[in-house]
């Protein structure tokens, strides 16, 4: 049974079964503090107790193309374990997240998509991501990414 919610900043060590990361001491620090600040949710999904897929929402940056607190919010960190990909489970969350955000006052929200990902920028196309931002560069825990931000209104 498919189970969609959002993560409590004690349960953060169970993302490293979808993602490798180098550091998870700081990813568990800096998420933590995000989600006590009511700055990230981070929504997962789980397959009875199995942890297949998990998106981040950033409610409010900087930069207020990506995000601005109750008008537009970022969605990021977005996967699947493979073992799910291409059954439609990805679609199913990023619907769920998007109408949670749409009945909290969202109507602009942001994605970052990375050029060699067409899955990803097909399935965020098909959910009305389409109008182009701008192109990003950064770097998070030593690893460079270079991605276009989209928006959907």
């Amino acid at each position: 049974m498919n189970i969609i919610r959002k993560l409590k900043a004690t349960e953060l060590p169970i993302l490293t079964q979808l993602f490798n990361y180098k550091d998870i001491d700081d990813m568990i620090a800096e998420n933590t503090r995000s989600i006590k600040n009511g700055i990230v949710d981070i929504f997962v999904l789980f397959d009875d107790d199995n942890l297949i897929g998990e998106l981040h929402v950033k409610y409010d940056n900087e930069d207020k193309n990506f995000a601005e607190k109750g008008k537009r919010a970022y969605l990021f960190a977005f996967r699947v374990h493979k073992d799910y990909q291409g059954k439609g489970l990805g679609s199913y969350l990023l619907e769920a997240v998007i109408d949670e955000l749409t009945n909290s006052g969202y109507h602009e929200l942001t994605v970052g998509v990375e050029d060699d990902n067409i899955r990803a920028r097909y399935m965020y196309e098909k959910h009305g991501f389409v109008h182009h931002i701008a192109r990003i560069k950064e770097t998070y825990q030593g690893d460079s990414y270079e991605y276009d931000l989209l928006l959907r209104k």
